[in-house]
């Protein structure tokens, strides 16, 4: 039985806060979205496993094809939830740009908040100033990783080796992060970009809702 594998962000690893303007002239309108590393591969994640290329490959693969097959965006709850079940009042976030960078074996992503009590949760906490974070939920089993594939990947530490078969459920927001390489510069794009200590930064998510 595949067990629940919960990857929580560390080092305050947050995803860039950005503001898109979505259509044109009176129709248009600001979005909320945040972008970044969704995970990283040979590499040991907050969770002390690491999850080898080739497999975060088939997760990320799998992922996006479910996701086509069912005309549904990749999703996100707001924290986890213990079971692999799906809990739509806890929903919060969807992703409509969910790529795969091979050269560096990561999964990144476009994440923006629902129109959910949970998504504007989410977009409140932004507004406030809190860094966004996030974690993927994942099935999967794992077995200590032996010396020859320490090696292999230029690991000295213990830690656990994540098995093919390894299957996303959701990528949730979370309140302690742990991507060690995720972005955390936080910018505003309309027509210029803001710097995060900018003064104009409440201003412009005052602007957002």
């Amino acid at each position: 039985m595949n067990n629940i594998l919960d990857e929580e962000f560390v080092d305050n690893s947050y995803f860039t806060v950005e503001e898109e303007v979505i259509g044109e002239g009176e129709n248009a309108q600001k979005q909320m979205c945040f972008r970044g590393i969704l995970s990283e591969a040979n590499s040991i994640n907050g969770n002390r496993r690491v999850y080898p290329k080739e497999v975060l490959r088939e997760v990320f693969m799998e992922a996006k094809a479910k996701a086509e097959k069912s005309g549904q965006p990749v999703f996100g709850e707001l924290e986890h939830a213990k079971d692999a079940h799906i809990n739509l009042e806890r929903i919060a976030v969807t992703f409509p740009e969910f790529t795969w960078d091979e050269e560096k074996g990561q999964i990144l992503g476009k994440a923006v908040p629902t129109l959910t009590e949970a998504g504007k949760t989410v977009a409140g906490l932004a507004k406030s100033g809190f860094k966004i974070c996030f974690s993927t939920r994942m099935t999967g089993k794992t077995k200590p990783m032996t010396e020859e594939r320490k090696r292999q990947f230029n690991i000295t530490e213990d830690c656990s080796e994540v098995l093919p078969g390894a299957r996303l459920i959701s990528i949730d927001i979370v309140g302690n992060p742990s991507c060690q390489k995720a972005i955390t510069d936080t910018v505003y794009e309309e027509i210029e970009k803001e710097e995060k200590h900018n003064p104009t930064f409440k201003k412009v998510f005052d602007n957002l809702f």
